[in-house]
């Protein structure tokens, strides 16, 4: 109870935070992708599946991240949870994160074991669904390691990740270049 408060209180504070005026009325348009959501990765922490322990973006400054924004009860979503796996695995440099809109890690913690997928899991992302301005499941935001948005993938592609391995080809020499700078220090 006292996470399910605490978890409450967080949300509640950063919705707060990053409240924009809404609009009266929703409209859905086909525009480019990047203009669907905000520029920079947003600060959040969510219960991880597997665990119910925190996971936050806070942990990941400083390394590309891939949000990937889906459902339980979506048959793409599940689609795009095995290709993010094999994603990861091939872009060991970008941190991958998927954010369920499941309010209940059940569903989600199910799909992972199924499908044997070990990408990092959090659920009650509805709230950062909005922030992100997600039009529809499955979604995903490929950040550099300023966390500054490269591109954002909208649904179902069967070549989804080969277009995540293009997409995401400089950030391994960009992480590099950084680290070799921190080390330099």
């Amino acid at each position: 109870m006292k996470k399910l408060l605490f978890l409450l209180s967080i949300l509640c504070v950063s919705a707060a935070l990053s409240a924009a005026p809404a609009k009266a009325k929703k409209t859905v348009k086909k525009s480019p992708a990047k203009k669907a959501a905000v520029s920079a990765a947003p600060v959040f922490s969510l219960p991880q599946v597997r665990s119910g322990a925190q996971w936050t973006t806070l942990d990941y400054t400083g390394t590309p991240l891939l949000i990937a924004v889906v459902s339980s009860g979506c048959i793409y979503c599940q689609k795009t949870l095995v290709q993010l796996e094999e994603a990861r695995k091939a872009l060991r440099d970008v941190q991958f994160v998927a954010v369920f809109t499941d309010e209940a890690p059940l569903k989600p913690l199910e799909l992972l074991r199924q499908y044997n997928i070990r990408t990092d899991a959090v659920y009650g992302g509805g709230a950062l669904a909005e922030r992100l301005k997600v039009d529809g499941v499955p979604m995903l935001f490929l950040y550099d390691a300023k966390h500054q948005l490269l591109k954002t993938f909208n649904g179902y592609a069967d070549s989804r990740v080969k277009e995540l391995k293009n997409a995401a080809g400089d950030l391994e020499k960009e992480v590099n270049v950084i680290s070799v700078e921190g080390n330099s220090l």
